[in-house]
């Protein structure tokens, strides 16, 4: 495997970021703060010690940034589905926003419904008989779409978007070009805070320090990939085809810090997320064989929302893994943790 760090932010994918983040500025703390939350982190307290930078990041872009109707329908909302699938779109094909000219509708049109067929609720929902070469026409398009489980606002932009692919790509990096200025003021409001995280992770990831993103990237099996540092989804690990995207803060969590100051916290997150039946029910369910999200879903009656939530968590805290097998994505027990947690609370409590 050949890793190559790149010792600074991404633009065009900060970039993106920002405009999504910045159009929901006032909320960021309130739904990040949220988010830890559901993890069995201090929300509040995580976010004023350590995500301040990205506070004070996405309000500095919001100062320089230019909004406009085609803004609106590529950042928007609220729902952050179409977000994701333009970041895959853009992260999967880097030179389409570089070369956008030499884009042919068929091509663009056919790698967005791969994108979209990838997703498991999709995979799922299709017939296994599926030809989406064969979907060109508006008819084709709808019938496809109808057929996903997404919302139908989001239904209605994928089709604006599978109809012209190559005007929408181009709207889209026009509208990047246009705030490359606003991410480069944003850059340099936080580059003190900035230049010293991406230092500390290079050293991280030359070393292999960082064990817990080793293990995610074998996952997915690259031969080689880019590892970009990210300010603008600082708790996210990302991975896409050739390219890797590693939040700055996520080193800061409990299950990736096994020092004494942090065995109590991650100790006490572990056995909160045990402490809710769901998620005992799911540990109880991948002791008896490897299951995918829907498998999961589908055995313990819950929606595939709350199915994704539950194993957010379960992989925060180290009690789950995953692995990539015939096209899915498969949970199982990390059997080495769970024994670590059984350790760790004999040797807190006898």
């Amino acid at each position: 495997m050949n890793l190559n760090f790149q010792f600074e932010l991404d633009p065009v994918f900060e970039t993106l970021g920002l405009l999504f983040y910045s159009s929901n500025v006032d909320k960021v703390k309130e739904i990040s703060v949220a988010e830890l939350n559901k993890f069995g982190v201090d929300g509040e307290t995580f976010y004023n010690k350590h995500l301040k930078p990205f506070d004070r990041y996405i309000r500095a872009f919001s100062k320089h940034r230019e909004w406009d109707e085609q803004a609106e329908f590529f950042f928007g909302d609220d729902n952050d589905q179409f977000f994701h699938l333009l970041l895959r779109v853009v992260c999967e094909n880097p030179y389409w926003m570089t070369e956008p000219e030499i884009i042919r509708q068929e091509e663009g049109r056919l790698e967005i419904l791969k994108l979209i067929a990838s997703d498991e609720e999709v995979h799922d929902g299709q017939s296994e008989n599926l030809q989406i070469e064969d979907i060109q026409t508006t008819e084709e398009i709808i019938a496809f779409l109808a057929k996903t489980p997404f919302d139908e606002k989001m239904k209605w932009k994928l089709m604006i978007l599978l109809n012209d692919p190559l005007g929408q790509i181009k709207k889209l990096t026009d509208i990047v070009n246009r705030h490359l200025p606003a991410f480069e003021h944003a850059r340099m409001e936080t580059h003190k805070v900035v230049d010293k995280l991406i230092q500390k992770l290079g050293q991280s990831v030359e070393n292999k320090e960082g064990k817990h993103f080793f293990k995610f990237i074998e996952v997915f099996q690259y031969q080689q990939a880019d590892i970009y540092p990210t300010l603008i989804m600082p708790m996210m690990q990302i991975m896409y085809k050739e390219r890797c995207y590693y939040g700055l803060m996520v080193d800061a969590l409990p299950i990736q810090n096994h020092s004494n100051g942090k065995s109590q916290d991650l100790l006490s997150l572990r056995l909160k997320a045990m402490g809710d039946k769901s998620k005992l029910q799911i540990l109880a369910s991948l002791k008896i064989s490897p299951k995918y999200n829907l498998e999961i879903a589908e055995h313990l009656g819950l929606t595939a929302a709350t199915m994704s939530h539950h194993m957010n968590v379960l992989l925060a805290c180290g009690l789950v893994e995953i692995e990539k097998k015939n096209g899915k994505v498969y949970y199982h027990l990390d059997q080495a943790n769970i024994r670590d947690l059984l350790d760790d609370l004999e040797q807190f409590l006898l």
